[in-house]
């Protein structure tokens, strides 16, 4: 037992001792720094990916803010548009399809007007052909009537329409 005494209190087996407890503790020491340093980088990588997030939703947002300026910038100058710019002329756009509509069923009644002189009327035609030709006649003058006059109310602006368009324009 004096041995191992001798041997545990010499300088020798102090020293690897120490040597061993001085490995160990600068091993953990090395563990520690790796670890702070992953953390470290963990933490930059966290910080750099929400930095990124932040700026994509930034320019998502610019994006969106810059279509609506657009869409708000085309939608008062359509406005502009359907403006007149003086009284006369918004009464001339107005009437330019009814003078129109008016003169081409003028030309229609000269034209009927012309061949019935020419060919001698409905009396030069078999009965069975007269009806063919009025048939023809009606049809034809009852569907481009409805398309004219549908047209024409179709292409007219709503004053409500146009209040309402104001309404929701006003920022």
């Amino acid at each position: 037992m004096s041995f191992i005494l001798d041997i545990l209190g010499s300088a020798g087996f102090g020293t690897v001792l120490g040597g061993v407890f001085g490995w160990l503790g600068k091993r953990e020491e090395r563990e520690n720094l790796k670890l702070q340093f992953e953390h470290q980088v963990s933490m930059l990588q966290a910080k750099s990916d929400a930095a990124t997030k932040v700026a994509q939703l930034t320019m998502d947002q610019a994006k969106i803010a810059g279509t609506l300026a657009v869409e708000r910038v085309e939608a008062e100058a359509f406005q502009e548009s359907q403006k007149a710019s003086s009284p006369i002329s918004e009464v001339i756009k107005s009437m330019v399809r009814p003078i129109v509509l008016g003169l081409l069923m003028y030309q229609t009644y000269l034209i009927i007007q012309t061949l019935e002189t020419l060919t001698g009327g409905l009396q030069g035609l078999e009965s069975s052909e007269v009806l063919s030709l009025y048939r023809i006649i009606v049809l034809s003058v009852t569907g481009l009537t409805a398309t004219a006059v549908g047209w024409y109310f179709a292409q007219r602006t709503s004053k409500q329409f146009d209040k309402l368009l104001s309404m929701n324009t006003t920022p």
